[in-house]
């Protein structure tokens, strides 16, 4: 059922996103707080970066199981 939690480790790639790349309002949200509180902008980079790379994991593990259903 929860197959799609397992994922290969891989090493992160830091690359810095300018604050006003976003993708959605968590990615917003997350770059408020980071102004907000004067948190270091790598922390933040790492966190969105994390985001992204678990949602697109998700959503590939989610196609498979769909295409697999409907075979």
């Amino acid at each position: 059922m929860f197959s799609w939690f397992k994922k290969k480790k891989e090493e992160p790639k830091i690359k810095f996103y300018p604050e006003e790349e976003y993708l959605d309002s968590i990615e917003e949200a997350l770059w408020e707080i980071k102004d907000h509180y004067d948190l270091p902008t790598e922390e933040v980079v790492i966190v969105v970066q994390s985001k992204r790379k678990n949602f697109d994991h998700m959503h590939k593990a989610l196609l498979e199981k769909t295409n697999k259903e409907n075979l």
